[in-house]
């Protein structure tokens, strides 16, 4: 039984250094301490079979996988290769990304044509692409949340969401009297994120 701890712990070093991961860091996406993750790289003990399913499916191989001996890194890779986890996950966000600029080209294309014109001064309907880009900072957020659950790069994008928002705000409705010190209100909401951050950690 000693053995295959040892076995288990080797195996998710190897994963874990494979992602680019610290201790802390993997530890927070599974909510355990850096202290358990080094017990379990040690081979002091062992993650449950629900834990192992979740470590096993976030770096995409095999419960498998982990409780099998491999013996050389080629072994190690082979197997890894297969299943690029992160690179797909990526992917997939990047793709909700083009649908919803494709969506404001969509909206943008329609505008043109109800308006019968392509006069920038008569067609504010361009701002649709500076109110495409905090959507796509909140929606990455989630999808980063439930994918990776990193908090860091959440509040990261949610921080981009803030000031990408102020910002579209602040050139859409340049002409009306909203002036620079909009940009004030992100402020408190940048702190209270960063708060949020180190609580949650």
């Amino acid at each position: 039984m000693e053995n295959l701890n040892k076995i288990i712990g080797s195996n998710l070093i190897f994963l874990r250094k494979k992602a680019g991961l610290t201790q802390l860091e993997f530890g927070e996406k599974f909510n355990y301490s850096d202290k358990t993750v080094s017990k379990w790289e040690q081979g002091d003990v062992v993650p449950s079979v629900e834990t192992l399913k979740q470590i096993a499916d976030f770096y995409g191989v095999s419960v498998d996988f982990i409780l099998k001996e491999h013996t050389t890194e080629d072994d190690f890779a082979s197997i890894v290769k297969k299943t690029p986890y992160a690179m797909n996950k990526i992917l997939l966000i990047l793709m909700v990304d083009a649908i919803i600029y494709a969506i404001a080209v969509t909206i943008y294309v329609a505008s043109i044509y109800n308006l019968k014109t392509i006069d920038a001064e008569l067609n504010r309907w361009w701002s649709v692409f500076l109110w495409a880009a905090p959507l796509c900072f909140l929606v990455n957020a989630y999808m980063v949340k439930r994918i990776f659950n990193s908090n860091k790069i959440v509040v990261t994008l949610l921080s981009c969401f803030v000031w990408s928002i102020l910002l579209a705000a602040f050139i859409s409705f340049l002409g009306m009297g909203v002036y620079w010190y909009l940009f004030f209100i992100g402020i408190p909401v940048q702190i209270a994120l960063i708060l949020f951050h180190y609580i949650k950690k």
